[in-house]
């Protein structure tokens, strides 16, 4: 990273007051209509011609507080196998999840794949994103890059990529997901974001899950319209059990926090959902 551009980081992070409320930047890349907006202390970067789907939000006051739940639901996988070192993340946003990697999950290697140059070169100049130490990026199709790695190669694949208000269907398709379960270690983990606001869409998703991968574990947002799925691969040395107070053992065993995220809290979110039989299972 060049002085320069670090410079331009460390003075888009600082509040100031004459930018609050408003537009900092809008623009198309060849992918999306991208509107970040300061509001208040917070900075939000949203996808969509109407900034609806919201990617990624900051506290410019402080960078590293929890203002999306998502986040901590996807960091309650790493006690699920917590010998695992190699993650794949496809779909950067702002970057904050791999900055809390960067910070504070240094045993990991977290290689995050993005697709939009223009997605990538925001994140770096309003989020304080760098791709260094323990966080490497690969600008890529998301689908392409799974699709070249060999058997076995990823200890845990998170899936955090939106496009239109809902995940592309190159990305969330039974195909795709027996890829994903493909190229994971014995007993890894998919880890899916996934928003509620389509039912019929949510609905597909965990009947396609189930389809892959058979039994998962759901995280419910209690603040917001997402909700994470974990599902694990074949293979493992034990059958998963998806049961809250296992699952709090587990998470305090290792470390309970990340960040501003308390682990055992988020296993709290454990929800039961049960797909709909008039779903569709996409192909």
């Amino acid at each position: 990273m060049t002085n320069r551009l670090l410079s331009k980081i460390l003075e888009t992070l600082r509040p100031d007051e004459s930018t609050r409320d408003t537009v900092v930047f809008e623009g198309d890349s060849l992918f999306h209509h991208i509107t970040i907006r300061e509001e208040g202390s917070r900075r939000t970067l949203y996808f969509g011609p109407n900034g609806e789907e919201a990617e990624t939000s900051i506290d410019l006051t402080r960078p590293e507080k929890a203002v999306f739940e998502y986040p901590g639901m996807m960091l309650a996988a790493l006690p699920l196998n917590p010998a695992a070192r190699r993650i794949a993340m496809i779909g950067l946003g702002g970057g904050f999840l791999p900055r809390l990697f960067r910070r504070h999950l240094p045993q990991y290697e977290l290689t995050v794949v993005e697709l939009d140059h223009l997605v990538v070169e925001l994140a770096q100049i309003y989020f304080g994103f760098s791709p260094e130490g323990n966080v490497r990026l690969v600008v890529d199709d998301g689908r392409a890059f799974i699709d070249r790695q060999a058997e076995a190669s990823w200890d845990q694949i998170w899936l955090d990529a939106f496009s239109g208000n809902y995940v592309p269907p190159q990305l969330s398709g039974l195909e795709f997901l027996r890829l994903c379960r493909s190229r994971l270690t014995p007993g890894g983990l998919l880890v899916q974001n996934l928003h509620q606001s389509r039912p019929e869409m949510f609905q597909s998703q965990l009947k396609t899950t189930l389809a892959a991968f058979g039994e998962f574990l759901a995280l419910d947002g209690r603040r917001c319209g997402n909700a994470v799925l974990i599902a694990r691969a074949p293979g493992g040395p034990a059958e998963p059990v998806w049961k809250k107070t296992p699952l709090a053992l587990a998470a305090k065993k290792f470390g309970r926090r990340v960040g501003p995220y308390d682990l055992v809290e988020e296993m709290g979110k454990i929800h039961k959902f049960f797909p709909d039989p008039e779903a569709e299972i996409w192909p």
